[in-house]
């Protein structure tokens, strides 16, 4: 056998090899080993042949070189270390677990320090054999012997002991060097696209009870988006069948943020492009695939998006995660059962309500707590019920008292809403399903438990069958939007079947805090009747004076009876919550104003009329007058043509039976008609 193999095995052995060394010099003592001098090479099947073993020569060749006698007796030791190790079974067991201190690397993969490789070379190296002179004993042997060949055969050991020393010192310094360090990898994130860091970074002062996810029109582990859905996502998992984003209106949001961790699909149209003052940003998870190398149009796994600039687009650093899903449904699970067990300041089941075509609670007299929160019980059959219920009393205040409506499932598998969800503010005005980037007005908080539970957890599904106005927190179950809903949307899974609105919660906990804690020094105090002084001057005193002539009746009411006041006043009701009355005829007035419009080429006119029409058709609805609906939805149909968005997506309750479209068809022809009459009689 090679030298080299030799020397691998007396490493590879440690402590058996020097048991191996100790054996050979024990059996020195009893017989004399000669080298032959026709010695032949080890066998091809790595046998040895050692003195003895007469190949037919026995006088040999007396200029046998001190290498081949070296290398006789590193075999003749390879062939003992054989024997010794098909003998004992259990000695070999015990060199393996040395075998780990001597390599310097354990079995199970962790490294060994400098200095234990350090005591276990010098162990070996101190235990490693040194050849001595044979002793002058009478032998009997097959060949003769002489001074001569024990001398030389001492020289071939002590030769091939020193090797082997060297050989393992060169092995365990190989061993030294190749030892592997690890390094803690720095995070990074995909080459050319930003880091999304954390939405804490994006939101850190947030004063709400519902946290991270107040911020987000929808924030599910999962959403299946069906119909067009007007707001922002924060999704584990985004099934996005068409578009969505929080649409321009008066550009009063100053980001728009989404956060899609995975996407099953995800449509082109996805977003809503910035604007002058309002800018995106969308962070996706680090599995999803992300092209940036066209500024104008990146790819989301495998998709342009139309809507979004490279610039916007970030993502997931590795070990980073923009929103940890477990951890905020935690918090929301939390919030769901604490709110569940608050004491409430009324109860509400079917049978209070004396007129059920008239249902309504009223919030004006109830007294907030400490946090500014009002808390109220329905029971499981109150929005199961098919008519309407208003809460009455809201504040349209951006610090208004935040009303929690606690709804119990009662045990249910599914709950459905059958009740239409109607808003009358403090001042009198009405709410209606709107899209809006005005979110100052929502206090309406709409918590899903199941009383049955210990955790009062609702895992079921809540079908939405009715126009829905306020947020939703249901962390644990599915939520189906069948009709429209206005406000946050919180569950586990979300499904939109029909076109949903951001409207976020605004939670004012410190309502009466700000006015006491900014004014604790004596010299704010001092000021605040400053801004008194105006009522008490002249000028104002005289405003009686300005506003006598102003009064007159005749002016006033002569605009109102066409309907065509400026558009910037109906863009104000809509915030200020004071809605006209729609008819027949004012149908007729928006259509004469498309008209108009069109001929001037005032896109952002057209736009606004939009908004106007839709509040309209809402309106109608409500009250149940299909006629108008049919009027102001073939109206709309004209200006979504004028806009060049004739096949987008349905909106607001666009009607989806054959049976309306025909309906709708034909007015739309016969309004048009009069139009045509109308304008060449006014021209």
């Amino acid at each position: 056998m090679e030298m080299k193999r030799t020397h691998f095995k007396m490493y590879k052995a440690g402590r058996k090899w020097v048991f191996a060394c100790a054996t050979i010099l024990a059996l020195g003592a009893g017989a004399t080993v000669t080298a032959q001098a026709d010695t032949q090479p080890a066998a091809a099947d790595g046998s040895s042949k050692v003195v003895g073993e007469s190949n037919g020569d026995p006088a040999g060749d007396k200029d046998q070189s001190a290498q081949d006698q070296s290398k006789a007796g590193s075999e003749l030791a390879d062939n003992q270390q054989k024997s010794d190790s098909d003998k004992g079974t259990d000695q070999e067991k015990t060199s393996n677990s040395d075998q780990d201190k001597v390599t310097g690397s354990k079995q199970d993969g962790s490294q060994v320090t400098n200095n234990q490789m350090k005591k276990s070379r010098a162990s070996l190296l101190k235990s490693a054999p040194v050849a001595k002179a044979p002793t002058n004993q009478s032998t009997t042997t097959t060949t003769p012997t002489t001074n001569s060949t024990s001398t030389q055969t001492a020289a071939a050991k002590a030769a091939a002991a020193a090797k082997a020393r060297a050989a393992l010192t060169k092995a365990l310094a190989k061993i030294a060097n190749q030892t592997t360090v690890t390094t803690a990898l720095t995070p990074t994130g995909a080459e050319g696209i930003q880091a999304g860091g954390s939405v804490y970074d994006d939101y850190p002062d947030l004063n709400n009870i519902l946290g991270v996810s107040s911020q987000f029109h929808i924030f599910a582990r999962e959403a299946e988006l069906n119909t067009h859905t007007n707001g922002n996502v924060a999704v584990q998992n985004l099934i996005g069948n068409v578009n969505f984003g929080t649409n321009i209106i008066e550009e009063l949001l100053d980001k728009d943020i989404s956060y899609i961790q995975n996407i099953t699909n995800i449509a082109g149209s996805s977003f809503v492009s910035a604007g002058d003052t309002r800018v995106n940003k969308v962070v996706f998870g680090q599995g999803v695939e992300i092209d940036v190398s066209n500024p104008n149009r990146p790819m989301v796994n495998g998709t342009y998006i139309d809507h979004l600039l490279s610039s916007e687009v970030y993502q997931d650093q590795m070990g980073q995660t923009y929103i940890d899903f477990d951890e905020e449904f935690a918090k929301l699970k939390q919030v769901n059962e604490s709110l569940a067990n608050r004491k409430s300041e009324a109860s509400y089941t079917s049978s209070d309500f004396a007129d059920q075509n008239n249902r309504v609670i009223d919030v004006s007299d109830l007294k907030p707590d400490a946090d500014n929160r009002i808390v109220i019980n329905l029971s499981s059959d109150v929005l199961a019920g098919n008519t309407p219920l208003t809460i009455k009393g809201l504040s349209p205040e951006d610090t208004g008292t935040t009303i929690i409506i606690n709804v119990d499932t009662g045990g249910a598998e599914d709950y459905t809403v059958n009740s239409q969800i109607k808003i009358q503010y403090s001042d009198g005005s009405d709410r209606d399903n709107q899209e809006t980037e005005h979110f100052g007005d929502n206090h309406l908080l709409w918590n899903f438990y199941d009383s049955t539970t210990s955790d009062k957890q609702f895992t079921g599904d809540i079908n939405i069958n009715a126009p829905f106005q306020g947020s939703i927190l249901a962390p644990s179950a599915t939520v189906i939007a069948n009709q429209n809903i206005d406000g946050n949307i919180i569950a586990d899974k979300v499904i939109v079947k029909a076109e949903t609105h951001r409207w976020d919660l605004q939670d004012n906990s410190k309502e009466d805090e700000d006015t006491g804690d900014e004014d604790e020094d004596g010299d704010i105090d001092i000021d605040d009747p400053e801004p008194e002084v105006p009522d008490i001057e002249v000028p104002d005193t005289e405003t009686p004076d300005v506003e006598t002539p102003n009064v007159e009746t005749p002016d006033v009411e002569t605009p109102e009876e066409p309907g065509e006041e400026a558009n910037g006043g109906d863009e104000d009701l809509t915030y200020e919550h004071e809605h006209p009355e729609y008819t027949e005829d004012m149908a007729e007035d928006f259509e004469d104003d498309l008209i108009d419009f069109e001929q001037e080429g005032n896109t952002a006119a057209e736009e606004a009329l939009l908004n106007q029409v839709d509040a309209a058709i809402a309106k109608a609805r409500a009250e149940g007058n299909t006629a108008l609906v049919a009027q102001l939805e073939s109206v709309r149909q004209q200006i979504l043509a004028a806009l060049g968005l004739a096949d987008g997506l349905p909106q607001t309750g666009e009607a989806k039976g054959n049976w309306v479209q025909v309906l709708g068809l034909a007015l739309a022809t016969s309004l048009l008609g009069t139009a045509v009459v109308r304008r060449k009689r006014r021209n």
